[in-house]
């Protein structure tokens, strides 16, 4: 299917220069009232409208397509009557341009993608001329009319497009309509107005099971399945004037008009029918736009109409509005777009932007993508709790920077489940506190219990290879928590688990930085000053100071270890603790896994001794997140394979 990948909108209504980068999906548009959500709808139907005024088939071979090409219009016809555009809704000219300004020019692009990653570019530039609106395609995509062709099989109209607004007005009395005019009510955001003509559509449909999935989506969508609506008519296109439709939603219930519905049950209906519209079965774009779907259902039917929406998605683009705080957390972060009041500027959708950084030594629940984005559009009492009951997964972590490096990372999972973040404020308090985190999560409850969906990640330190590998089993067993640690010293220094892969990480971070520095420059750099490191500091790693802090460090774990998991893991007295110390040690240097020895600073000081030709200096503090948002399938490291498993 083809998507826009790409928009942006340019001096119109509210919008100075705005660029939206888009799912292929669905798109969630949220925000407090008057930044542009809807602005943006009427951007995109507007968009479409151009393309269906200007698409025609060339009568005669010119300078840039041939005979039978389809084209977007030519010098003659670009000028349309103010009340043919029915895409926008304005009582006058002025009010379509930024800031009223009509001298300025209204540029709608798309960037438009097919299944096999192809992009065109596909730009109108709208002004008034009189009482008319003047419509051309922009000059740099009017010259490749080959590409154009090609791109697009179904001509003359190529795209479906669909508009349903908040409000579903429906008709008390109804005619037939022909085809061009339902298709023209949806176009102009009457789509209710013609509601049961596209249900007679539907069910005069050749095959019956369409209709009847219709059915179930409708019902699953209003009960849940406990209850299955009936819809029927005895119309008949070919005798009668009106269409009626009447409604069941009992066995034993006596049918009746549908306009009897109440608006929730009414809205379900438009929406969903814009998704089994017979013109969206063959068109190889679907465009759905979808003005607050939210605005009269219950919350957990806001729930099942995602789901039903998801569904349908591999077919249509949906693009929908809402300022609802339920369907907001029921949505996938990378389906929410948080716009707010600026003409200029870009948007991404949360998944692309990190968790935002908060004060220092935070802990305690960290705010989520959606925390920001709730807070925003008036949602005060919206508390991170919330987050974690209706999270997927709990992740108990060390510091907030683990938060925030995780989740970029979780991210990139096939199937990505909502996480959310607990920040334990450093590794010597999670044993401190883990039992008593047990008492109260095991008893909040959503389905499963707070505890059940919990996971713990830390950084395995000073630990030996024997008690890294073994502790997350004992964790399980004896308090069931799931539990994962980190191969080297601490998160960051897994980077040093793979040199070629961090010496391409690097090289792409340096590029975003606009520096070109190619990894086959870097990874010799980088193993000589992961190697001078290991040489430099060999003797401090064996120092009597170092063991002794080590050991010291094992001590105390062990006594809070050994309370919290009621046994012995830890078995080794003190005078033990040090040779076990020292033999790991020995280990690390023999084996070349320096990185379970390696600190954060010492991932720095490796990282600026590479990259020192370049000027750039990397900081770990402040810079770390910014690597790990470069990272993509290609650049994730095994050590981190044990995120997938949480």
């Amino acid at each position: 299917m083809i998507h826009i990948k790409e928009f942006q909108i340019v001096n119109f209504k509210a919008f100075e220069d705005i660029t939206i980068h888009f799912n292929s999906q669905i798109n969630i548009l949220t925000g407090v009232n008057n930044v542009g959500k809807t602005t943006v709808l009427e951007a995109l139907a507007l968009w479409h409208e151009c393309f269906t005024k200007l698409i025609r088939q060339a009568g005669k071979k010119e300078k840039n397509y041939d005979k039978g090409d389809w084209v977007l219009g030519n010098t003659q016809v670009k000028y349309f009557p103010f009340e043919q555009i029915n895409s926008v809704r304005c009582p006058n000219f002025e009010d379509l341009f930024h800031q009223r300004d009509r001298r300025k020019r209204i540029a709608l692009s798309a960037n438009l993608e097919n299944s096999e990653g192809k992009i065109i570019n596909v730009c109108f530039w709208i002004s008034e001329s009189g009482m008319n609106y003047k419509i051309e395609l922009d000059a740099f995509t009017r010259y490749d009319f080959k590409a154009f062709n090609e791109f697009f099989s179904q001509f003359p109209v190529p795209i479906g497009f669909f508009y349903a607004s908040p409000i579903a007005a429906i008709q008390q009395v109804e005619a037939f309509a022909t085809l061009p005019r339902i298709n023209e009510a949806i176009i102009n955001r009457a789509s209710a107005s013609v509601m049961r003509n596209r249900l007679y559509s539907l069910y005069r449909n050749p095959d019956p099971a369409i209709y009847q999935k219709f059915l179930d989506d409708v019902s699953f969508v209003l009960f849940n399945n406990r209850q299955r609506i009936e819809l029927s008519t005895n119309s008949d296109i070919q005798r009668d004037t009106n269409v009626i439709f009447n409604v069941r939603l009992n066995p034993g219930d006596t049918p009746k008009d549908i306009a009897l519905l109440g608006s929730g049950s009414i809205q379900i209906l438009e929406i969903l029918l814009n998704l089994y519209h017979s013109d969206s079965q063959s068109k190889e774009m679907n465009i759905v736009l979808l003005d607050e779907p939210d605005s009269h259902i219950h919350r957990d039917i806001q729930t099942r109409l995602l789901l039903v929406l998801q569904n349908f998605a591999g077919n249509n683009q949906i693009f929908m509005t809402t300022h609802n705080e339920a369907l907001i957390r029921s949505a996938q972060v990378s389906q929410l777009f948080h716009l707010e009041a600026k003409a200029k500027g870009a948007y991404k959708n949360l998944d692309a932007l990190p968790l935002q950084k908060v004060q220092p030594r935070f802990s305690g629940i960290y705010p989520t993508a959606t925390k920001p984005l709730i807070s925003a559009i008036g949602q005060a009492n919206a508390l991170d709790f919330v987050n974690a009951v209706e999270s997927d997964v709990l992740l108990f972590v060390e510091g907030e920077d683990d938060a925030r490096a995780f989740d970029i990372l979780l991210r990139q999972q096939i199937r990505p489940k909502k996480y959310a973040y607990w920040v334990l404020g450093g590794v010597s308090k999670v044993f401190d506190n883990i039992l008593h985190y047990k008492t109260v999560l095991a008893n909040i409850k959503n389905q499963r219990s707070l505890w059940d969906k919990a996971a713990l990640v830390i950084d395995r330190d000073f630990l030996n290879d024997q008690h890294q590998s073994t502790l997350p089993d004992k964790l399980q067993t004896k308090i069931g928590l799931k539990a994962r640690l980190t191969d080297a010293y601490t998160f960051e220094t897994t980077l040093m688990t793979d040199l070629p892969k961090c010496a391409r990480l690097l090289s792409k971070w340096l590029a975003a930085k606009g520096v070109n520095h190619p990894e086959t420059a870097i990874e010799p750099a980088l193993i000589v000053a992961y190697q001078g490191l290991a040489a430099l500091k060999t003797p401090d790693w064996n120092e009597g100071k170092f063991i002794e802090d080590m050991a010291y460090l094992y001590r105390n774990a062990r006594e809070k270890l050994n309370a919290a998991l009621g046994e012995s893991f830890i078995r080794e007295n003190d005078i033990q603790l040090v040779t076990l110390v020292r033999q790991h040690i020995q280990q690390c240097l023999n084996t070349g896994a320096y990185f379970k020895l390696m600190r954060k600073d010492d991932l720095q000081t490796i990282v600026n001794e590479t990259i020192a030709p370049t000027g750039i200096v990397f900081n770990a503090e402040t810079d770390f997140i910014e690597l790990m948002l470069c990272v993509d399938k290609s650049l994730w490291f095994d050590a981190w394979n044990f995120l997938n498993a949480l």
